[in-house]
Formats: structure tokens, sequence, C-alpha cells
């Protein structure tokens, strides 16, 4: 058996589990009332509204400019949704503040605050001691994740790259993700396994650059029904990756 020494691990869903509602009434009236003291004022109805229109803006602009991968695949950055909403109103922002829009927006959609997943930590730890390279490649917003990955302790020595899609422009299944990864990497695909949760994003996109890949299912996967492809095993628990290692 190939042991691997290279490990592409998706966060949400697979690492931690986090469960959020971003159509609660809740976060869109204590979002407007944020920005109508921060003298933008907005209805919660208008709020979201705007939220909306300008993330199909953004994706539609990125779109236009990046045409080998269209709306489905490229990756908005959500900070300037959250300082077009401010300059819409003709309020000029710093970046921190930006990043204080973005914390709050996140906290109010929370339905339970981020945790590590079952056998998460042992798994990495496991992992590192058999002397493995770990990397995160997630469809996330850096503005939300890296303070999330603060806030659990796995920001700082636990990964070896972390790779968002906001960062990059693009997000999983496309295969220029995974290239521009392997490529910060400075890793061949053959030898990097892909952990994840997502039949699609995950193992699909991985088995498209010619990864190997591990599925996980948990509550964030989506319904039964789906084949894996011969390149993928299905593994119960992350503690089974100390086999691969």
């Amino acid at each position: 058996m190939y042991m691997y020494k290279n490990f592409f691990f998706d966060l949400y869903g697979t690492l931690v589990d986090i469960r959020t509602d971003e159509q609660k009434p809740s976060l869109w009236r204590n979002l407007a009332e944020f920005y109508s003291l921060c003298g933008a004022p907005y209805t919660p109805e208008e709020i979201r509204e705007r939220y909306l229109a300008l993330c199909a803006q953004e994706t539609e602009a990125l779109a236009e400019a990046c045409p080998m991968l269209g709306e489905r695949d490229v990756e908005i950055e959500l900070r300037n949704v959250f300082r077009l909403l401010f300059e819409e109103k003709s309020i000029t922002i710093s970046a921190t503040q930006v990043e204080d829009t973005a914390l709050l927006f996140r906290a109010l959609s929370f339905c339970s605050p981020p945790r590590l997943m079952e056998g998460a930590e042992k798994t990495l730890k496991g992992l590192r001691q058999c002397g493995a390279r770990l990397y995160l490649l997630s469809n996330a917003q850096s503005c939300f994740t890296v303070p999330e990955l603060r806030r659990l302790n796995l920001l700082d020595g636990v990964f070896d790259g972390i790779f968002l899609s906001s960062d990059f422009g693009v997000k999983k299944p496309a295969p220029a993700f995974f290239h521009e990864a392997l490529e910060k990497a400075g890793l061949p695909a053959s030898e990097v396994l892909m952990v994840g949760n997502d039949p699609f994003a995950d193992i699909r996109g991985a088995d498209s650059v010619g990864m190997k890949s591990r599925y996980i299912h948990s509550w964030q996967s989506p319904p039964r029904g789906f084949s894996l492809p011969e390149s993928c095993r299905e593994i119960e628990s992350l503690e089974e990756l100390l086999k691969d290692c």
C-alpha cells in the first residue's frame, strides 16, 4: 500500500463542524442596524437585497475576467461586498473596519460556533508525528476562515500551507484551484492525498487532476446516492488516515 506523506484537507464538514444560516431575519436586522449606526442607513430588506445583488455583480465581473472558468467556478472576495455596502451610502471605511464588518456578519450567521470534528485533532497531530506535510484546501472566505482557524488553534504551525478559494478567485471542483495549490505546495498530484466530505467538490475535483482521495461522510455532505471514482476510498473516521501515513 502506498504510504502518503502529503495531505490536502477540506475544512468545513471534514475537519470543522460549523452551522450557519444566512437566511435568518435576525442577521439582516442586526446587520442593518450596525451599518446604520456607522452612518450607512439600511433597512433589513434593503441591505439583504443589496448584499445579494452585489455578490451577483462581483461574481459576473470576475467570471468575465476569467473566461476559462465561468460563474460556477469563480470565488469572489466578500470583503469587497461589505465595503461596497458602505460606499453606496457615501461612507468610506478602513481595511480594519471591513474586517470587523465581515466578522460581525459571520457571527450573526452562526447557529452554533465552529468546533473540531471528532478525531480531527488526534489525526492532524498523528500525521505530523509521522512526518506528513499537511495543507488546507477549502472553499472559504478568508475574512471568515482565518479567525475561525485561530479560534480553533489551527492557524499557527498546524498546516504547511493554507489555500482558501477567496484568495485564489476560484473554488473546488475547478481543476485550476487544485493545480494552483499543488504548484504553491511544490508537489505533484500523484504524491498528495485529498481528504474531504463533498463527493463533487473534493473528490471529483481531486480525481480530475490525478489525485487520489479519501471520502468521509458527515452531516454537511450531500445525501447518499452518488458514486465515488476509483481513485477514492471512503473512510468511517478521520483516524483511519493514520494508516495512510
